[in-house]
């Protein structure tokens, strides 16, 4: 007995002796300088970088030279096109400022036409009403749609020229006409004017649905997540820079709890066939009773002749 309850504390000790080492490496691989660094390289908000700002449609500069949404092609597009500068670097150290405390969507309206309403918040920081004071500001408001939506180009302008927004564009599938099966993602960014004091960003975006594949529930659910954020600001001391900063603000903290959900009805597979066949009795005898109906016609017009 004494012999097992020796083996018992050994085998206590050692597992006691196994935990401790591991609990003493995770905590200094928290206190390793890299992993440190790879924290505060990974925190948000951050500075995408400085880009002339005769390029006013950051996604425009993109498509100018793909045809499609890659996220792997954006990151080296920003790369490329991004440069560091003074005023950069007096971005980064004003950073925390820019910070938001809600975000929320709603999706009113019926049937295919819906409206997409999103209203974020930015945290009430003294500095930031005084750092856009200061500056020249858009915020600006990339949404990343999926097949089954698109946004009309030509209605969006139309909100543009009554000063509804600043600026704003539809890329990558612009094609209005194609059904749901044959279209692709497509990008809605939309500048906003940031206004001394502003607080709080309201974007309402006219939103249609495409014709979506059967389906036998009846419907299809599309799910909008949520939006890129972005500051684009210039100093208002210096007009001659050619440099705007592109903040791009953190969403992640809200991620999936404001997806805006869309339940698109659609045409049930089982009656495919049923409406088919109605569909082309149908289009036979309307096609019959027209032919019918002009040879009388004819006919009775010889006879009156």
């Amino acid at each position: 007995m004494d012999i097992l309850c020796c083996h018992f504390c050994a085998y206590r000790a050692l597992w006691l002796l196994v935990i401790w080492s591991i609990i003493s490496f995770n905590s200094k691989g928290d206190s390793d300088p890299l992993v440190l660094s790879l924290k505060k390289e990974s925190s948000y908000p951050k500075i995408i970088g400085c880009v002339p700002c005769s390029h006013e449609i950051l996604m425009g500069s993109y498509f100018d030279t793909h045809k499609s949404l890659s996220d792997p092609d954006f990151r080296i597009f920003l790369d490329q096109e991004t440069r560091s500068s003074d005023f950069c670097e007096r971005m980064i150290h004003n950073i925390e400022i820019f910070g938001p405390s809600s975000l929320q969507r709603d999706l009113i309206g019926e049937g295919s036409h819906r409206k997409l309403i999103t209203t974020m918040i930015f945290n009430d920081h003294p500095e930031f009403t005084h750092f856009v004071d200061d500056h020249f500001c858009e915020a600006v408001v990339v949404e990343y749609l999926p097949a089954g939506v698109f946004s009309d180009p030509f209605e969006l302008q139309h909100l543009v020229g009554r000063k509804v927004f600043r600026d704003a564009s539809v890329l990558g599938d612009t094609n209005l006409e194609l059904p749901s099966a044959l279209s692709s993602r497509s990008v809605v960014e939309i500048h906003s004017d940031a206004t001394n004091g502003t607080h709080k960003v309201v974007v309402q975006l006219p939103l249609h649905a495409r014709y979506p594949p059967l389906d036998y529930r009846g419907y299809v659910n599309i799910n909008i997540n949520e939006p890129d954020l972005l500051l684009r600001c210039r100093p208002k001391e210096d007009s001659e820079l050619n440099a705007c900063s592109w903040t791009l603000i953190d969403m992640g903290i809200f991620n999936g709890s404001s997806v805006a959900a869309w339940r698109t009805p659609c045409g049930n597979e089982a009656h495919a066939m049923a409406v088919t066949i109605i569909t082309y009795l149908s289009a036979l005898v309307c096609s019959l009773l027209i032919v019918l109906s002009s040879a009388f016609f004819s006919q009775k017009e010889t006879n009156i002749a």
